[in-house]
């Protein structure tokens, strides 16, 4: 099982193999509302699962998808500055929203953790320690959110023209079935990157901004 238990496999996918003639699937889902878990449920799981969460009033957040182009959006190495200051920018505005103070925030870097680790450094210097904590706010790659779920993910998409090359393997599809699954209420989708821009092969990316535009 070497394959299956090096630094960027889970537990999980170790599992799968392990136990591969006797898993179950557990087609019931009750973290995301509605239009978030769609992406997942169409793209990783066949239509197979069901989305049971029902939002309370109080809960709801309208709209469930936000997709924002960032227009002078440009890559270096695995960090996309434009899109990092547009969700520090959105974040204060968050915090500093009364209506929304008991929601926990999380920000996923589709391409490495460079991304993430950006983030969160110019949150915790313009925001402090006390912020961050109350907030939950988490910042990392889609194996940092395994098994835990915020109010508010931010998916930060990275790429930009001429710097996108296409990601097809079954190890970054799950990343995205992770990242794309974590948000209870509200997922944006930051992005620098139009879809005529994408590798006709790219269909992770794709896929993902055709469900913002169209859930």
């Amino acid at each position: 099982y070497g394959p299956q238990m090096t630094p960027d496999r889970s537990i999980y996918d170790l599992f799968k193999v392990v136990f591969s003639m006797s898993a179950v699937m557990l087609r019931e889902h009750f973290r995301c509302a509605g239009p978030i878990i769609e992406y997942s449920k169409r793209e990783f799981y066949g239509h197979q699962l069901l989305p049971l969460r029902l939002p309370k009033v109080t809960e709801r957040l309208d709209p469930p998808l936000v997709d924002v182009y960032i227009v002078d959006g440009y890559r270096k190495g695995d960090i996309n500055i434009p899109e990092a200051m547009f969700i520090v920018d959105e974040i204060k505005q968050i915090v500093n929203n009364p209506k929304l103070q008991n929601r926990t925030i999380g920000v996923v870097s589709l391409i490495g953790n460079e991304q993430a680790l950006k983030v969160m450094q110019i949150l915790g210097e313009q925001l402090g320690e006390e912020v961050m904590t109350r907030f939950k706010i988490t910042c990392g790659d889609a194996r940092t959110f395994q098994g835990k779920e915020r109010d508010i993910m931010f998916l930060s998409m990275i790429a930009s023209p001429g710097q996108a090359h296409a990601q097809t393997q079954d190890m970054i599809g799950q990343r995205f079935n992770v990242a794309a699954s974590r948000a209870r209420d509200r997922m944006y989708l930051v992005r620098s990157i139009q879809l005529e821009e994408l590798s006709s092969k790219d269909l992770l990316r794709s896929k993902l901004i055709q469900h913002f535009q169209a859930p």
